[in-house]
């Protein structure tokens, strides 16, 4: 793979998958200085933290889409209202109402931490720094674990 390949496979597992520079150097093999510089220069964290806001914006959108289709479709009767269409319109409304409950909490949450994040950088030495990442790290695993 070529390098600007890398970095964008790179950027997408930071970006995206919501990898660690860590698990991402480990993945393609490349050195993690050159991972952070990449991140820094990229803007990958603001593009996390936007992917992360939006995406699930844009899944509610979809959903609102569909249920409004799965409702016509319902009212002009060309599903008969046939309980399928029934049942997949409440488990529509359901997943929405979920989202819509997590989506607004999610902006206020990242911008929480980059400020924790800024306090502590600011404070600590690079060896309470490394002893917080982990922390962060084991505690973000634990959460993707709880809710994935």
């Amino acid at each position: 793979m070529k390098t600007k390949q890398i970095r964008r496979s790179a950027e997408r597992l930071f970006v995206r998958d919501v990898k660690t520079l860590a698990q991402i150097s480990a993945e393609l093999g490349v050195p993690l200085r050159s991972l952070a510089r990449w991140s820094r220069r990229g803007e990958w964290m603001r593009k996390r933290r936007e992917w992360q806001h939006e995406s699930p914006r844009a899944a509610l959108d979809i959903l609102k889409r569909q249920r409004e289709k799965q409702m016509a479709a319902i009212r002009d009767n060309t599903a008969a209202a046939a309980p399928e269409a029934i049942d997949a319109l409440n488990k529509i409304s359901l997943v929405i109402e979920k989202l819509e409950s997590h989506v607004e909490a999610i902006g206020p949450m990242l911008d929480t931490l980059e400020r924790f994040a800024e306090f502590a950088g600011a404070r600590a030495d690079a060896e309470e720094c490394a002893v917080l990442y982990k922390w962060t790290e084991m505690f973000l695993d634990e959460q993707r674990r709880k809710y994935s």
